[in-house]
């Protein structure tokens, strides 16, 4: 059946600015309270609010452009991206253009502007890169589709996201390896992979990690001599600060204070933070936000999260062009394992990976490449085309 001309409906989504917005309002306020904390001197909130109104511009300029282009031009963001970590890798650590900061080197140092951190922008052109390979790939293996072409489309995603792990890995940072993980999952299931490949992928790692958890506590002295052992110190500690952190007080430390402050709030919450949060006003401001008002303020911002992601998912759905989708489902991925982490680790159900809690925790790079992620978003919905007869376009 014949599609009849495509109508063009151009339309700015109202809805996801405003839920914008309302981030940008509760962040900068909850960022100004973790500062009377003591620890800090600088006003991070009056910086924050730069940083959206130079996101809220980033949004609004890549929403008018056609997310389509993005299939022209992916090879060529995908090596900027990759050359900004080799260029990392190469120049760091260096007090001046590429400090170490806990135990890691992830950010280039700006004068006058601050620090930004490459892999918050890679993870955006990998959506990106491997959103359109996979739409190429379906779109050439349409009608002979099995596992073998199934394997084929795998061994693209690896080759292409195999440098970019070990690179991150360098600096080192594995909480962007786990999100990676989530992206290229995410991308997978809605690719049209057989289940039966997707049930390995996705079975074997999970049994993996509940299978090291019960061996944790229940074979301690086998883990630490068989496992532990092979790992850095700095992920031993990680690791014992997370699944027991009240024997492991050093290494749990930021995790008990984020526990403490959480339940200080109770229902209704504090007038303050009575509690000292490390890290307040980035990794831990949920913990912020729950000791201030409680279980109803964390409650809120979760329900802002699942407006977010309820957003993000109505578009892909009603995106006729496949690529489109793939763009949407990956950036779902990428939020909602980040979302979860995040308050995972300060609830004490997930290790400390150094992820902020996306809109909301401080930093330029985070909001600027989050906002830059919501404005091709915004874009598929922007330039998608409506038919008559619909039909979704390959």
């Amino acid at each position: 059946m014949s599609l009849h001309n495509p109508i063009n409906e151009k339309q700015y989504d109202i809805n996801m600015f405003f839920v914008m917005f309302l981030f940008g309002v509760v962040s900068c306020f909850y960022i100004y309270h973790a500062q009377q904390m003591g620890q800090y001197e600088a006003t991070f909130h009056t910086s924050q609010m730069m940083y959206y109104v130079l996101g809220f511009g980033v949004a609004f300029a890549v929403l008018h452009f056609d997310f389509e282009y993005y299939m022209n031009i992916h090879w060529f963001l995908y090596g900027v991206g990759l050359f900004s970590l080799v260029l990392l890798d190469v120049i760091g650590p260096n007090e001046t253009f590429a400090p170490m900061q806990n135990g890691a080197v992830s950010w280039f140092a700006v004068p006058k502007i601050g620090t930004v951190q490459p892999s918050e922008i890679m993870r955006i052109f990998l959506v990106i890169t491997l959103s359109a390979i996979i739409y190429r790939h379906n779109s050439r293996h349409r009608e002979d589709r099995s596992i073998q072409t199934d394997l084929w489309l795998l061994l693209k995603i690896g080759v292409l996201i195999a440098p970019v792990v070990f690179l991150i890995y360098r600096q080192p940072d594995m909480g962007s390896i786990m999100l990676i993980g989530a992206i290229v999952t995410a991308l997978l299931i809605v690719s049209g992979m057989s289940y039966r490949i997707l049930t390995v992928l996705i079975g074997v790692p999970i049994t993996a990690g509940l299978a090291f958890v019960f061996a944790f506590y229940q074979f301690p002295e086998w883990v630490g001599r068989n496992l532990l052992s092979n790992l850095p110190g700095y992920q031993v500690a990680r690791i014992n600060g997370w699944l027991n952190p009240f024997e492991h007080v050093d290494a749990g430390y930021q995790v008990l204070q984020a526990m403490t402050a959480i339940g200080s709030g109770q229902l209704y919450g504090n007038s303050g933070t009575s509690v000292y949060i490390p890290e307040a006003h980035t990794d831990f401001i949920f913990a912020v936000i729950s000791s201030m008002h409680g279980f109803l303020g964390g409650a809120f911002v979760i329900t802002l999260y699942f407006v977010l992601l309820y957003q993000i998912l109505m578009t892909g759905l009603r995106c006729h062009n496949a690529f489109g989708k793939y763009l949407c489902a990956g950036l779902i991925g990428m939020f909602a394992f980040q979302i979860f982490q995040n308050i995972g680790m300060g609830l004490g159900l997930l290790p400390v990976t150094g992820f902020t809690l996306p809109l909301l925790s401080y930093g330029g790079s985070s909001i600027v490449a989050t906002m830059f992620a919501l404005g091709i978003v915004m874009s598929v919905r922007y330039h998608s085309k409506t038919y008559f007869f619909e039909q979704q376009k390959e």
